[in-house]
């Protein structure tokens, strides 16, 4: 499980996606100016998780037009592919 945004910077990089810099301890950071990057942690952060799935699902969100990002549906991202663990 990953607990921080700092935890999925490197998937989100290696994904194309433009991510933040993470400093000290300070996780936080604006939505607006990194909406993949939210939206990757939405779905990322805090659940079960099975191994490396945080680098394919950075890959799928990273895809996502920057027109759709804001307004893209949990159903549509399973429908591109996204993983999910239970």
């Amino acid at each position: 499980m990953m607990a921080f945004p700092s935890m999925l910077a490197k998937p989100a990089r290696d994904a194309g996606m433009k991510t933040p810099v993470f400093e000290g301890e300070d996780d936080d950071f604006d939505s607006d100016k990194f909406p993949h990057f939210a939206v990757f942690c939405n779905i990322q952060l805090g659940r079960p998780m099975q191994w490396g799935e945080q680098f394919e699902n950075a890959k799928i969100i990273a895809a996502i037009p920057n027109e759709k990002i804001r307004s893209i549906g949990f159903v549509e991202l399973l429908a591109m592919g996204l993983r999910w663990s239970n």
